[in-house]
């Protein structure tokens, strides 16, 4: 009986692996802990960079994605990618393949240092907590 039950959660680690070849950097995250200070740093690049011009928290719009829980649906290094080079990540990633045909549009590289990129991460993350509580 034991080796059946291990056999079962073989084959469905083994499912769940081969379901998750497609974008590995997709996964969901875990939740993250919010640094305050790369969080604070996040909010003066969103505002420096414009970043609502095409995003608006916690609204949907034909430019760009709602941000608020992106940080729930795709993991860190899903988000530091994108940060990097939106562009290669449309090209190779499925999810980010979806997003540019849903809303028709590509964001632009915007020559974010790993410093930005972090303080993007936990911006984002922080206003999906104090919207959403999660």
């Amino acid at each position: 009986m034991r080796s059946r039950s291990l056999l079962s959660v073989s084959a469905l680690v083994v499912a769940g692996a081969v379901a998750g070849v497609d974008s590995l950097h997709a996964q969901a995250a875990a939740p993250m802990k919010i640094d305050p200070v790369a969080a604070q740093w996040g909010q003066y690049i969103w505002k420096n960079r414009q970043c609502q011009g095409c995003h608006e928290l916690g609204r949907d719009q034909s430019t760009g994605p709602d941000l608020v829980g992106v940080t729930n649906r795709r993991s860190a290094d899903w988000l530091r990618s994108w940060f990097k080079d939106p562009s290669a990540m449309t090209s190779s990633d499925s999810i980010a393949m979806a997003l540019k045909k849903k809303y028709g549009s590509q964001m632009p590289n915007l020559d974010l240092k790993p410093r930005d990129i972090e303080g993007l991460i936990n911006y984002l993350a922080q206003e999906t907590q104090s919207r959403t509580g999660k």
